[in-house]
């Protein structure tokens, strides 16, 4: 142009990190590029990966979600309940099909059923559902074909997330339909923390989610057009399946020792939320000398005490700097892995293939046990023990009649030989 010049444009300085993890550049944000986790996925409670050396799947995966990002922006502006979202590439084929075949949540309890039929046909309109049951057949993926497929599992469960926000931010504006997608959403991310290595944090945020999101359905006076057993909060795990006849799921001595060793960390207790945690985990372990039932709701109550904490407390809660929290966590992780008896029972009286995956919960102990300081990890090294020792006798059963969790099981062998005393593995075969 003549007579003036424009403006030379300044190029701004690069805000993102170029060799950070997989999980910072799916949600785009600057890595501290911290080893062997950087604080964005430590705060987060995610597996940190980084690339290795020349490895361009993360460029792989920004790309897929800018082309999703693009094409959100045009789903929201139609109305069309048929419009179909980002494409399917080869591996978002194999996550969906293991999603349906071995890794549908078990809950609701009485609605499972949906998880083959409604569910994945309202997944075909909402993104944050259709990534959340994507991520949740990536994580299965990558405990039994290969972590190669983690990168994947964080990317999908990144999208999952960032679009259920939007939709949990609407409020009582949502229709039922997006409650409904939410709480799917929401349940299947719950089912795919189970699967991350230190997803236990991870696991307490969506269970509280969920239970938020089931709330204003009796709230707003609603009703599911999906999940026809939610009608409140405690509704989503209730059940009349289970006898109430009395029957002892662990053993009275330990018991016993599991509330001895609870009981040492009642003096280091700080916040409410420890104590509330302290009370329910102490009555959980007595619930194991009843019945199922009564052990299954007491077990509900862990959850409906997390719905209850204020954010502000919650959010202490689960930070990872409190480490009290995370020694409690140890011991809800121990009544977890006794309940594995009341699982395989819901299992039968829903007709549901049990894929051996509740075995799995002792990586959430490991992460645990290796971040808690040393004054910590001695109160709670022998409840590592115990839960170890719980999940032995089903080994061998394990090896035979699912092939596909061989490595795992192999993880979990070389785990035990380093905690467990050699004269108590003496008792198992563990060859």
């Amino acid at each position: 142009m003549s007579g003036s010049s424009s403006p030379r444009r300044v190029k701004r300085a690069h805000t993102k990190s170029r060799q950070g993890c997989f999980s910072c550049k799916s949600r785009r944000i600057k890595c501290q590029e911290t080893k062997p986790a950087c604080k964005n996925c430590v705060r987060k409670g995610l597996d940190c990966v980084y690339p290795s050396k020349g490895d361009r799947k993360w460029r792989l995966v920004a790309a897929d979600q800018r082309q999703f990002q693009r094409h959100s922006q045009t789903l929201s502006s139609s109305m069309s309940p048929h419009v179909s979202t980002t494409p399917f590439t080869g591996d978002d084929l194999r996550f969906w099909h293991h999603f349906l075949v071995n890794a549908q949540p078990g809950l609701p309890i009485g609605d499972e059923g949906t998880w083959s039929s409604e569910i994945p046909a309202l997944a075909h309109e909402c993104p944050h559902l259709l990534h959340a049951l994507l991520s949740l057949g990536a994580s299965y993926c990558s405990l039994t074909q290969g972590r190669q497929y983690i990168p994947l599992a964080i990317a999908h469960r990144g999208k999952a997330l960032r679009s259920l926000g939007t939709i949990i931010a609407k409020g009582d504006k949502c229709t039922t339909i997006e409650m409904d997608s939410a709480l799917a959403a929401s349940l299947a991310l719950t089912f795919q923390a189970r699967y991350m290595s230190d997803g236990v944090i991870d696991f307490a945020v969506m269970v509280r989610g969920s239970s938020i999101i089931v709330n204003r359905y009796s709230q707003n006076g609603r009703k599911s057009a999906v999940f026809h057993q939610v009608k409140s909060q405690d509704g989503i795990m209730q059940t009349t399946a289970l006898p109430w006849e009395p029957k002892c799921l662990v053993d009275p001595s330990a018991v016993a020792a599991c509330i001895a060793a609870l009981d040492r960390l009642q003096p280091l207790l700080r916040r409410a939320s420890h104590f509330e945690f302290y009370n329910v985990l102490r009555s959980s372990y007595l619930s194991l000398l009843g019945s199922y039932r009564q052990a299954f709701i007491q077990l509900t109550i862990i959850y409906v005490l997390w719905a209850h904490m204020e954010n502000s407390e919650f959010s202490g809660f689960v930070s990872p700097d409190d480490h009290i929290s995370r020694a409690l966590f140890m011991h809800y992780i121990t009544i977890d892995s006794f309940m594995r008896p009341v699982y395989a029972k819901l299992s039968t009286a829903q007709a549901l293939k049990s894929r051996a995956g509740d075995f799995i919960i002792y990586r959430w102990a490991e992460a645990i046990y290796n971040d808690l300081p040393i004054s910590l990890q001695m109160l709670v090294y022998h409840q590592f023990q115990h839960l170890a020792v719980d999940l032995l006798p089903s080994l061998a059963s394990h090896k035979t009649l699912f092939p596909e969790w061989k490595h795992e099981l192999s993880e979990f062998v070389a785990l035990v030989r380093k905690r467990v005393p050699s004269h108590i593995l003496e008792v198992y075969d563990i060859e």
